[in-house]
C-alpha cells in the first residue's frame, strides 16, 4: 500500500513548490510534459498528475490507457501520453496533445465539447496549504473507472493533484490472495470502499447514469457488515459466519500517510484454512506408496553405487595393459578393501606412468645439460620427494660434483651454492663409505646429526627432515654420482615400508638414463673434437687461407640466424630448430673438408710456374746461360785480347735484351693481372731461343719422373734445347680410370697435371692452368662424397647438401651440380655469401692482396647483378650489420673503411 501511495505523496508535495504553479503560457506549461512522463512510467500506480490555476486554467499530463477514452477522441494508434489544456479565457480553449511511447509528439487537436472544471470538484474545494490530502472515492466519467486524487494548495493558490485508479490497488490485493474464498477490502471509517479484490465489486450507476462510491453495504450483507464493525482494529483473528460458513477475519490499520490510515479487512474460509491438512493426509497416503515403488530402485542404485569403484578400478587396470595413462575419476567409498584396491591401481599407474614419461622426455631432449636437469627433475618429482639433489662423479674421478638442485617449494634452486667434494674428504666420510665402498643406500634419521659444513655441502638446511643418498650404478656397476631425496620426516616410515623398493628401481633406471645421455654427450664432443681438428687440419695444411675453414662458419650462423628471426616476407618460410642449427653448424665447419686430398702447392700456387718449389728460379739460371753464352761468344771472337767497343756494345745489348725478356717472364710468372694475346705471343718468341745442354736430364730424377722421360726416345749429348719448353714429359697422366659421377657437371682433363712452362705462362687469369683449377674445385666434389660416406642421422641428412652447395650460383652456372637458387636450400645459399666475404677479406693469402670492407662489398654486388648470389640475403647481409660485425672482430684496421650500405643494396 505504501508503494501505491506514498511516491505520489511526496510527488505533490514537491510540486507545489516549483516554479510550474507560477506558469502562465501554454509553451512554460508544455516544458515540463517530459519531467511528468518521467514520473508517470516511475509510478506506473498514477493515471494523471494535474495543475489548476485560481483563475480556471488548468493542464493535464497523464498516460492514455483506456480503450473507451480512445475511441472518445479518436486518438492515433500509437499514442501512449496526452498533455490536455485548458484556458479559461476562452469557453472552447481545450487543446489536446497526443504523444508515443518515447514522448515524441504525433499531433494535437482541438476539444469543443469538453465542460470540466477541476474548481467544482469538493476534493479541490477542502484542498490546503498545510499539508497533502486523500479524496474520497469518486467516479471518473471520462475513463469509467473509480478513482482517488491526491492533492494540496501551492502559497498562490495553485492546487496541484495526482489521480489514482482504485483498479491499481485492487490488483495489488489480488495478488495476495492464496484461498479461492480469500477476501480483501481497503475502506475508511465511513465504510467508503477504496480497493477490493473481490469480483462482485462492479460499478453501480444510478438513473441519471451517475456513478456513486461502493459502500460495505454494496459489497456485504447486513448481518456481515455488523459483524465487521463489531471486530476491532488490529485485535486477535475472529471468527464469524456467514451463508452457513465458518469465517476467520481480522482488520488491520493501513497508514496513507502521517495524517492518514485506512482499514484493511482480510477474511477466509474455515474450510479452505484447513485444506491444507487434508491435502497432508493425502499426501502422506501416496508418499507411502512412492516410498514403496522407490525402494526397489534405490536398491539397484545402491548396489550400482558399491560396484562402480570396483568398475572403474578394473577399467583403470584395463587402460595401465594398454599403456594408457588417462585418468579416471574414482567414485570415493567407504568400503575399506575397494578404497585399498583403488589405491594399489593408482600407485601402479603412478609408476608406470613415470617411468614412461622419464623414458619419453629423455628420449626428446638432445642437450646434455637440460638432460641432467631433465632426469632430476623427474626422478624427483615421481618420488614426491620435497627436496632432490643429484651429485655425478667427474672424469677424473677426484671430485663429485652438484649437477642438480630442486625443491618442491620452489621448483628450482640454484646448484652454484653446493660445494663439491673430495672422494676422500673424512668429513663425508660416513656417506662415502655407504655410496662408494658399500653401494648401498644412506638413511639419515636427522639431518641436524650433519655439522653445518656437510649441511652446506650436500645442500639441505637444519629441518627436522629425512634423507635418503641413493649411489647412481653405470652398467658395469661402477659409481658414477648420488641421488639424495629429501622427505618430510613423518613420512619417513611410509616411504621405508612401502617405496623404498620402487624407489631404488627408479634410481636404477635413472642411472642407465644418465649414463646413456653421458655416453650419448661423450659421442657429440668427440664428433665436434675431430670436426675441427680436420678444419684446423685443413687450415694448417695451407696456412695461407688463414683460418677460413674457422671463419666460415661464424659467419654462416651468423647470417642464417638473422634469417631466421627476420620479419621480411622473403624468410617467412625460413626457421631453424636446434637440430637444424646443429646440421648447419656441421656442415659449415666441414665445408672444405675435400681439400684434404687437394695438393697443398695447388692451393697456394702463388706464381703460374710454381709447383712443389717456384720454377723461375731455374728459368731464371737459364737466362743466365744465355747472358754467359753472349759474352762467351764476344770473347771466343777477339780471342785473348781486351774486347773490343763494338763488341763489347754489342753485348751489353744483347744483355739488355735478355734482360727485358726476363722481366716480362717474370711479371708475367705473378699473374696478378690479365695477360694479353701479344703478351701471349711475346712469351712463345723469346722461349723459342736455345741453349746449349750437355748433362743428362734424366740423372737424379724420382721414378715417376723418370718413367715420364724414358718413354720419350733419348737424344744424344750435347742438345739444343729451347729456352722455355712444353714437353711431352710436362704431361702429368691421371693416376687410373676416374668414375665419373653424373650428378656433377665439372668435366675431368685428360692429364692430372700440365707443367709446361709456355703452357703456365701463358695463363690469361690468375696462376692455375685448367688441370690445377680442376684439382681445386674438385674438392667440393671430395667434400661431397666424403660427407655423404659418413653415417649422419636421419635429421641431419642435409649436411653433405648444404656443405657442398656453396659454389653453387643462383643462375645455375655454378659447381658442382649446376644448381639453380630453387634446388638448393637456404642454408648453402648463406654459406655461400659466407665463404665468398670471408675469402675476399682475408689478409694473409699470398696471391691476393686483402680487400678493403668497400671492395668486398662492391664486388658481392655486381655477383648479385650476375645472378651469383642470393639478392635476398646479400640484402640481409647488410641490413642486419652482419658484415661490420665480421670486419670488427677479424679485418685488420686499415681494412675496415666507412661503408654506405644503401650504395650495394639491390
Amino acid at each position: 500500500m505504501r508503494s501505491e501511495y506514498r511516491p505520489a505523496f511526496r510527488t505533490i508535495s514537491i510540486l507545489t513548490k516549483r516554479d510550474i504553479i507560477n506558469t502562465k503560457t501554454l509553451a512554460q506549461r508544455s516544458a515540463y510534459f517530459n519531467e511528468f512522463a518521467m514520473l508517470l512510467d516511475l509510478h506506473k500506480h498514477v493515471s494523471t498528475y494535474r495543475i489548476t490555476f485560481p483563475n480556471g486554467d488548468w493542464f493535464g499530463i497523464g498516460i492514455l490507457g483506456n480503450s473507451l477514452f480512445r475511441e472518445r477522441l479518436n486518438t492515433p494508434d500509437n499514442t501512449y501520453y496526452f498533455f490536455l489544456h485548458h484556458t479559461a479565457e476562452k469557453a472552447d480553449d481545450t487543446t489536446i496533445f497526443f504523444y508515443d511511447i518515447e514522448a515524441r509528439l504525433i499531433k494535437s487537436q482541438l476539444l469543443t465539447d469538453l465542460q470540466y472544471d477541476p474548481r467544482k470538484e469538493t476534493w479541490f474545494k477542502q484542498s490546503i496549504k498545510e499539508k497533502v490530502l486523500l479524496s474520497k472515492p469518486r467516479y471518473f466519467s471520462g475513463l469509467q473507472q473509480f478513482g482517488l486524487s491526491i492533492h494540496q494548495k501551492s502559497a498562490n493558490d495553485v492546487v496541484v493533484s495526482a489521480d489514482i485508479l482504485m483498479q491499481n490497488i485492487s490488483h495489488v490485493l489480488k495478488s495476495t490472495s492464496i484461498h479461492p474464498s480469500s477476501l480483501r477490502v481497503l475502506y475508511d471509517e465511513e465504510n467508503i470502499i477504496y480497493a477490493s479484490n473481490s469480483p462482485n465489486l462492479a460499478l453501480i450507476k444510478n438513473k441519471d447514469k451517475d456513478s456513486k462510491v461502493i459502500n460495505l453495504n454494496d459489497l456485504f450483507s447486513s448481518e456481515i457488515v455488523s459483524t465487521i464493525e463489531k471486530i476491532n482494529l488490529d485485535q486477535e483473528i475472529q471468527r464469524y459466519q456467514h451463508k452457513g460458513e465458518d469465517w476467520y477475519g481480522k482488520i488491520f490499520s493501513a497508514p496513507i500517510n502521517s495524517e492518514r490510515s485506512l482499514n484493511l479487512l482480510i477474511a477466509v474460509k474455515t474450510s479452505e484454512l484447513l485444506s491444507s491438512a487434508y491435502l497432508i493426509r493425502q499426501q502422506t497416503i501416496l508418499w507411502s506408496l512412492g516410498i514403496l515403488l522407490i525402494s526397489i530402485p534405490c536398491v539397484y542404485f545402491i548396489s550400482q553405487r558399491i560396484s562402480k569403484p570396483i568398475r572403474q578400478a578394473t577399467e583403470q587396470a584395463r587402460l595401465i595393459s594398454t599403456f594408457d595413462f588417462s585418468s579416471i575419476d574414482h567414485t570415493s567409498t567407504k568400503i575399506l578393501e575397494i578404497a585399498n584396491l583403488t589405491r594399489s591401481i593408482s600407485s601402479m599407474k603412478s609408476a608406470i606412468e613415470n617411468y614412461f614419461n622419464l623414458t619419453d622426455s629423455i628420449s626428446k631432449e638432445n642437450d646434455f645439460d637440460e638432460s641432467i636437469k631433465l632426469i632430476g627433475r623427474s626422478t624427483a618429482e615421481a618420488t614426491k620427494a620435497s627436496a632432490a639433489y643429484l651429485y655425478l662423479i667427474n672424469d677424473k674421478e677426484t671430485h663429485i660434483e652438484p649437477q642438480f638442485a630442486w625443491r618442491a617449494s620452489t621448483q628450482s634452486e640454484d646448484i652454484s651454492k653446493l660445494e663439491s667434494f673430495a672422494l676422500d674428504d673424512k668429513k663425508i666420510a660416513k656417506t662415502i663409505e655407504h655410496i662408494m665402498i658399500k653401494k648401498e643406500p644412506f638413511e639419515n634419521l636427522n639431518i641436524n646429526q650433519l655439522d653445518e659444513q656437510e649441511q652446506n655441502k650436500l645442500g639441505l638446511n637444519s629441518e627436522q627432515i629425512w634423507s635418503i643418498t641413493f649411489p647412481l650404478f653405470s652398467r658395469e656397476k661402477q659409481i658414477i654420482g648420488a641421488m639424495v631425496l629429501v622427505f618430510d620426516v613423518k613420512n619417513s616410515e611410509y616411504v621405508r615400508n612401502t617405496q623404498f623398493s620402487y624407489f631404488e628401481s627408479l634410481m636404477n633406471y635413472t642411472s642407465v638414463a644418465l649414463e646413456g645421455r653421458k655416453m650419448l654427450q661423450n659421442q657429440k664432443d668427440l664428433l665436434d673434437s675431430f670436426i675441427q681438428v680436420m678444419a684446423s687440419s685443413i687450415d694448417t695444411k695451407s696456412p695461407y687461407t688463414g683460418n677460413h675453414c674457422q671463419k666460415v662458419p661464424i659467419l654462416t650462423q651468423w647470417l642464417a640466424e638473422s634469417a631466421s628471426n627476420s620479419t621480411e616476407p622473403e624468410f617467412k618460410d625460413f626457421k631453424l630448430d636446434e637440430i637444424q642449427r646443429e646440421e648447419l653448424r656441421i656442415a659449415s665447419w666441414l665445408h672444405d673438408c675435400g681439400k684434404i686430398t687437394t695438393p697443398e702447392y695447388v692451393v697456394d700456387k702463388a706464381t703460374k710456374l710454381e709447383t712443389i718449389y717456384n720454377r723461375i728460379h731455374e728459368i731464371r739460371t737459364r737466362f743466365e746461360v744465355l747472358k754467359r753464352d753472349a759474352e762467351i761468344k764476344q770473347w771466343k771472337q777477339a780471342f785473348n785480347n781486351p774486347l773490343p767497343d763494338e763488341y763489347q756494345k754489342e753485348l751489353e745489348q744483347e744483355w739488355q735484351r735478355l734482360n727485358e725478356e726476363f722481366a716480362l717472364i717474370a711479371r708475367v710468372n705473378v699473374g696478378d693481372e690479365f695477360l694479353s694475346e701479344q703478351d701471349v705471343k711475346q712469351i712463345q718468341k723469346i722461349g723459342q731461343q736455345t741453349w746449349e745442354q750437355t748433362l743428362d736430364n734424366s740423372l737424379g730424377l724420382a721414378w715417376e719422373e723418370k718413367a715420364r722421360l724414358n718413354s720419350l726416345s733419348e737424344p744424344q749429348l750435347p742438345i739444343t734445347v729451347t729456352l722455355l719448353q712444353n714437353n711431352q714429359s710436362h704431361l702429368i697422366p691421371n693416376s687410373g680410370p676416374i668414375n665419373h659421377d653424373k650428378r656433377f657437371i665439372l668435366q675431368v682433363p685428360e692429364y692430372k697435371n700440365n707443367i709446361g712452362e709456355i703452357y703456365n705462362l701463358s695463363i690469361q687469369r690468375g696462376t692455375l692452368n685448367n688441370e690445377e683449377r680442376f684439382i681445386i674445385n674438385d674438392h667440393i666434389i671430395q667434400t661431397i662424397h666424403m660427407l655423404e660416406a659418413l653415417p649422419f642421422p636421419r635429421t641431419m641428412k642435409n649436411i653433405p647438401q648444404i656443405a657442398g652447395g656453396h659454389h653453387e650460383k643462383v643462375d645455375g652456372t655454378g659447381y658442382p651440380m649446376g644448381l639453380k637458387a630453387e634446388e638448393m636450400p637456404l642454408t648453402a645459399r648463406v654459406m655461400a655469401i659466407a665463404d665468398i666475404f670471408e675469402a675476399l677479406t682475408s689478409h694473409d693469402r699470398p696471391y691476393k692482396k686483402a680487400k678493403t670492407l668497400t671492395e668486398s662489398l662492391k664486388i658481392m654486388s655486381f655477383m648479385v647483378k650476375d645472378k651469383h648470389i642470393d639478392k635476398d640475403l646479400f640484402n640481409l647481409f647488410l641490413t642486419s650489420g652482419l658484415y661490420n660485425k665480421y670486419a670488427e672482430a677479424y679485418l685488420k684496421p686499415e681494412q675496415r673503411d666507412n661503408v654506405d650500405i644503401n650504395d650495394y643494396i639491390s
